[in-house]
């Protein structure tokens, strides 16, 4: 190493651990998250751990930020992209090597909760001084910043199941599909024999959706923010906001950047579900590019629009189902939503669907700066096929300048997350506990 690295590495460790406000991240215990963001503005947090007294994060952590990880046996080799920087850890050993050259941690990485625990220290230490063209942190926000639109592309390519089983998520099997390059993804196979296996019938099902993803990526604003960023970073924190919750289980349809077939999110969710009470929630933005001065969020339940307007929006989030055809994804031609309306009426879910929105929409105001635009219904293919109460909340107009810049801020979408929480608990207080996949409750 360098003269100068080593001074650098030095006045980091120095110096950025008291930054964090508190003691080193290796010699006191600390469970605040890392909010990690990319050059396309999209945020994740990663979930710190303290089951020895000190901080660390999995070793998924290390993919989620760009390099390929691999263990074996006491020894964790990872690169940074494909010809980056190599590291290898070993387990109870304070002593890592950077390109070969050893360096010293404040503690020990060591085997935890099926992963390689790694201090705290080497994301918001060693990190940014040594790999300093490719992140950097900041103390007073507590954020990691990846710089190499390459990396936050790669994330997502080695993605792992650690992260979202630290906080309780379930990705269940077959829910999410590869993303990659566009030209080649494909649909996926099911899975869904897998994820209606271990069902715990004392719990109440939450499954959150990610609108958008992969080759589809929603709306864009003029700021560059794309709709699939919002609607994944505001879905993984509701995940995140529920999953403390000793009654309830939350499945994500998507937690990475990745196609989900619109008509496939509902049976998921519904087998998921089982005869169990539960609710789902799709999460999106809006736009109105010919009308930039809009501004607010509404929330839509299931049934014939009334309005042009209702008409726009439903037409903007059906329109996947176009680029569904051209994956020749089944049954997508075939679909009916005018039947499968007119069956649904046999159902209860219309009523409590449009309880949940109007929990949502009151929730929301107190968070969001725009205008309350009320509870709206349409027909969405995205939650035809949810036989459940089901919504589609539109958090925001990515067509507004402003609006596009707060929906993009963490602090904004944990507020949200937390708001939609609180809607979601409220709702089960009302919702009849014996509701299951083909009950009917009051009217």
């Amino acid at each position: 190493m360098m003269p100068s690295m080593r001074r650098t590495v030095s006045a980091v460790l120095a110096l950025g651990v008291i930054a964090l406000g508190g003691p080193a991240p290796g010699s006191s215990q600390t469970t605040d998250d890392l909010v990690v963001s990319g050059p396309d503005l999209s945020s994740l947090v990663l979930v710190v751990e303290a089951s020895r007294g000190y901080a660390t994060l999995p070793h998924g952590a290390l993919r989620r930020l760009g390099w390929a990880a691999e263990v074996d046996g006491p020894r964790l080799r990872a690169q940074l992209g494909s010809a980056g920087p190599v590291i290898e850890f070993f387990l109870d050993n304070p002593i890592f090597l950077w390109d070969e050259e050893p360096l010293q941690l404040v503690s020990a990485p060591f085997s935890g909760g099926g992963s390689v625990q790694i201090p705290l220290q080497f994301f918001v230490d060693f990190l940014p001084a040594l790999a300093s063209e490719a992140y950097a942190f900041s103390a007073d926000e507590r954020r990691l910043e990846v710089l190499d639109a390459a990396l936050w592309g790669e994330r997502d390519r080695d993605r792992r199941p650690e992260l979202s089983d630290r906080v309780g998520i379930v990705t269940s099997p077959g829910l999410v599909d590869g993303g990659g390059d566009p030209s080649t993804e494909e649909p996926y196979a099911s899975g869904l024999e897998d994820a209606s296996a271990a069902q715990n019938p004392a719990k109440r099902v939450v499954v959150i959706d990610p609108g958008h993803g992969g080759r589809d990526p929603g709306t864009t604003g003029s700021g560059g923010r794309r709709e699939k960023d919002i609607a994944l970073a505001i879905g993984r924190q509701l995940a995140r906001e529920l999953s403390g919750e000793e009654d309830l289980e939350v499945h994500l349809t998507r937690d990475r950047d990745a196609l989900v077939p619109l008509w496939e999110r509902g049976p998921r969710a519904t087998q998921l579900k089982g005869e169990r009470p539960g609710l789902f929630i799709s999460i999106h933005v809006n736009a109105a590019p010919a009308s930039p001065s809009i501004r607010g969020f509404e929330t839509y339940f299931l049934s014939e629009a009334r309005t042009e307007d209702e008409r726009r929006v439903a037409a903007i989030e059906n329109a996947p189902l176009e680029l569904e055809a051209e994956l020749d994804i089944d049954d997508v031609q075939d679909a009916d939503l005018s039947s499968i309306l007119r069956d649904l009426r046999n159902l209860d879910h219309p009523h409590w669907s449009a309880l949940l929105a109007e929990g949502i929409q009151n929730e929301l105001e107190a968070v969001h700066p725009g205008p309350n635009r009320g509870v709206k219904q349409g027909p969405f293919a995205v939650i035809t096929n949810a036989l459940m109460p089901a919504v589609l909340v539109e958090l925001g107009f990515i067509s507004n300048r402003e609006e596009e810049r707060v929906l993009s801020t963490v602090e904004f979408q944990r507020e949200v997350a937390s708001a939609l929480a609180k809607a979601v608990r409220d709702f089960f207080e009302r919702y009849p506990p014996e509701q299951g996949a083909g009950a009917q409750g009051p009217r």
